[in-house]
């Protein structure tokens, strides 16, 4: 009996041309690989449905199978609470795909079989396979294709083709798959990534990190990594304040050839550590912002009202901006203004952004 496997949404709303050809080489690929041993088969091309004869599927024991061998592993992380969950109420509905080899290697299935072996499980479900690695790991990022992969997960993907000894051609094609530019740099830092400590990783995937601020993490050696990630976990930021925070580090490196390490131990929070970080990068900027936020203060503006500067102090104009929803709200505002103006409070704020204060 046949079964039938669908291949949907590869190239569906995709119009970049080089990733739709990408896409359709791997496709392309998938099916030579699955249909390698000449088995019969129809294609429907309006649905993309291939019907082929796949080997049957077993139950195998864990100990026939080499639970330590993640070759053709790209997952990160295996833990997955939502499919432990599911897997502890329903079982393994979808059956591992594992080398046909003595003992057994997994090719797809890793979060599954952790979750199995987290349950207590003596055998899962599988189908037994015989393809060469290259197939293997083609059939393992096609499987993969239906769900957006983390960074880490493609640098997986990249690397593993990579010492697989994939053309470079078909490395490339699959470095724009997956959305990358295929440059020498962009692949060493991928590299780099797939091969980066579990902890670097794990913050990698948590924090969702751009490729921008991994480059400035990998700037840093693998004990001043543990740090700044130490740091940052402490408290909560955004990807845009982690990127700051690593561009502001990178600059002390440079000019010091070290990082603060107390204050990344003794920072409350993330605008803590921001205010620390840029007193040492910007020392002249940071005096000026605690000025203004002395005059700030002096000025005790009311919620609908706020007086803006330039962050770099380089404009000569302030903002006033006023929120009002009456006559009386205009009024109000005004006469606030008067107040500071008499009090020399706008002249102070215009002295920091004219120069004649530094």
């Amino acid at each position: 009996m046949g079964r039938t496997i669908k291949f949907q949404n590869l190239v569906t709303g995709d119009t970049h041309p080089a990733r739709t050809e990408a896409i359709w080489k791997l496709y392309r690929q998938t099916i030579y690989v699955i249909l390698s041993h000449e088995r019969p088969f129809q294609i429907d091309l309006q649905s993309f449905r291939i019907n082929v004869q796949c080997p049957a599927m077993m139950t195998i024991p864990l100990d026939h199978i080499n639970l330590h061998d993640r070759r053709f592993c790209i997952s990160h992380p295996l833990e997955d609470y939502l499919l432990l969950g599911s897997i502890r109420k329903l079982g393994i509905i979808h059956p591992l795909i594992l080398l046909n080899v003595t003992p057994f290697i997994v090719v797809t299935g890793f979060k599954r079989l952790a979750a199995a072996r987290e349950l207590g499980f003596a055998a899962i479900p599988a189908i037994p396979v015989d393809l060469d690695e290259r197939k293997a790991l083609l059939y393992v990022i096609h499987d993969n294709l239906t769900r957006d992969l983390n960074l880490v997960e493609k640098a997986h993907a990249i690397d593993k083709a990579f010492h697989m000894g994939f053309e470079e051609d078909d490395l490339h094609e699959m470095m724009t798959l997956l959305g990358f530019q295929h440059h020498k740099k962009v692949l060493t830092h991928l590299e780099a990534i797939a091969s980066a400590e579990e902890t670097v990783k794990d913050f990698i995937v948590t924090h969702s990190l751009a490729m921008k601020s991994t480059r400035y993490l990998f700037g840093f050696n693998v004990e001043e990594r543990g740090v700044i990630i130490h740091a940052l976990s402490r408290f909560h930021v955004t990807e845009s304040m982690i990127r700051e925070t690593l561009e502001m580090l990178s600059l002390l490196k440079v000019r010091t050839g070290a990082i603060p390490i107390e204050d990344l131990n003794e920072a409350a929070d993330g605008k803590d550590l921001e205010r620390r970080l840029k007193d040492r990068t910007h020392p002249s900027l940071s005096a000026l912002h605690r000025k203004l936020q002395s005059i700030r203060q002096q000025a005790a503006l009311p919620p609908h009202m706020d007086i803006g500067v330039d962050p770099f102090f380089e404009k000569e104009y302030i903002d006033i901006r006023i929120k009002v929803k009456s006559d009386k709200d205009v009024a109000e505002a005004v006469e606030k203004l008067h107040a500071l103006i008499d009090a020399d409070l706008i002249r102070s704020m215009f002295d920091l952004t004219k120069g004649r204060i530094r």
